[in-house]
């Protein structure tokens, strides 16, 4: 039984945009256990890939083919993790852009836990949790203040044993590779998720005088 309770009275910073919550959670920071990899943007992905696997090292895990066979994406590593670098095509055609940071963050649970930490204190999240079809990772992607998109990892993807691993190939060219490389369950990726990278624009060149 349950009586004469005493509710609690927070001051307004601390008040949750969840009604029936009356607190924010605790934010003591995302405990993030890793760098896991790096995401960047070409104008042209075979060379940047070519350049990655034969003069680095690196091998390519998996692999998106467009139109005429145009690389569209590349996942490498020199680990067993799936990858630790991929790279994207840059519909804009611009050079040297990020595409996202990935931190691991341990198990697809906190993901959730995160992205509720996130909406209660105004940190806007681009997509997820979700999970990946291109190396199997659960992910959630935010915008950290600078504008850079970090992504989560709410695991480690599969890992690579083999040494007579194949590559994985997806065909972007049909409606099914390019829905399930992407999202293999959750709604679709937003248009910024394929157009939007850092810096956002050019920077204007200066003469000097």
């Amino acid at each position: 039984m349950l009586w004469d309770v005493e509710y609690c009275n927070v001051p307004s910073r601390e008040k949750s945009l969840l009604k029936n919550r009356p607190q924010k959670r605790p934010l003591r920071g995302v405990p993030t256990r890793r760098l896991d990899h790096v995401n960047i943007m070409a104008s042209d992905v075979e060379p940047n890939q070519n350049f990655l696997q034969n003069e680095l090292g690196f091998n390519l895990r998996e692999l998106k083919l467009g139109e005429e066979k145009t690389q569209i994406g590349a996942w490498l590593s020199v680990s067993n993790l799936v990858h630790e670098i991929a790279m994207v095509r840059d519909a804009s055609g611009q050079k040297g852009r990020l595409h996202h940071v990935a931190f691991w963050y341990g198990y697809p649970q906190h993901l959730f836990d995160i992205a509720d930490l996130c909406a209660d204190y105004g940190i806007e999240i681009e997509m997820g949790p979700g999970k990946h079809g291109t190396t199997q990772a659960y992910f959630l992607y935010i915008y950290e203040p600078g504008g850079n998109r970090i992504e989560l990892f709410g695991d480690s993807g599969y890992l690579i044993f083999d040494p007579d691993w194949e590559t994985v190939v997806w065909d972007v060219s049909n409606k099914s590779d390019l829905e399930k490389s992407s999202i293999w369950f959750e709604p679709r990726l937003p248009e910024s998720f394929y157009n939007y990278g850092t810096p956002s624009v050019q920077p204007v060149k200066q003469t000097i005088k």
